[in-house]
Parts: structure tokens; C-alpha cells; sequence
């Protein structure tokens, strides 16, 4: 029985990392990003945003970068709304997603 429960937990684990809990654990995220990229980076059909999985190929900096300045025409820009170390933070757990 205590063996099931190790590996019940240790499943439950590794799917919340491969979906993104790091996002969802990540405040800066909750705040400026979920309500259009979803609760977990997961995109949403309806704004026509793709998952932030799809966005894990690229570099932090270039993560960074967009999360920056934005991407025309509709995401706005956060270079003005977070910290050096808040989107450095992002860009991270972004470029972690699979």
C-alpha cells in the first residue's frame, strides 16, 4: 500500500511539473499572464494565444525579450510592469515547459 501511494505521488508530481506548475505556483504569472495564456500556459482558444510550450524552443532572452517589449498587436509589453529579475523569473519558467 505505501508503495502505490510513492508512486501515485511521485506521478501526481511529474504532471504537475510537465503542465506548467511552476507557472501556476509563479505570482508574477497569476497576475500579468494567466488571464490570456491560461492558468498553467496551456493558451486559450478564444483570445487565439498558443500554449507558452510552444514558446519553450526559443532562448530566455528571447522569452525575455518578448516578454519585454510585447508582441504586436495584441500582447502588451512588461518591461514597464516588472522587474528585470520578474521576467528573467518568466522567462525561465517558460523556456521549462514541455
Amino acid at each position: 500500500m505505501k508503495k502505490s501511494l510513492a508512486v501515485l505521488a511521485g506521478l501526481t508530481l511529474a504532471s504537475s511539473l510537465a503542465m506548467g506548475a511552476d507557472l501556476a505556483s509563479n505570482a508574477d504569472y497569476k497576475a500579468k499572464c494567466a488571464v490570456c495564456h491560461g492558468a498553467n500556459g496551456e493558451g486559450k482558444a478564444a483570445l487565439k494565444t498558443p500554449p507558452l510550450k510552444d514558446s519553450a524552443s526559443k532562448s530566455e532572452s528571447d522569452i525575455a525579450d518578448i516578454i519585454t517589449k510585447g508582441k504586436p498587436p495584441k500582447m502588451p509589453a512588461f518591461g514597464g510592469k516588472l522587474s528585470a529579475d520578474q521576467i528573467k523569473g518568466l522567462a525561465a519558467d517558460i523556456k521549462s515547459l514541455k
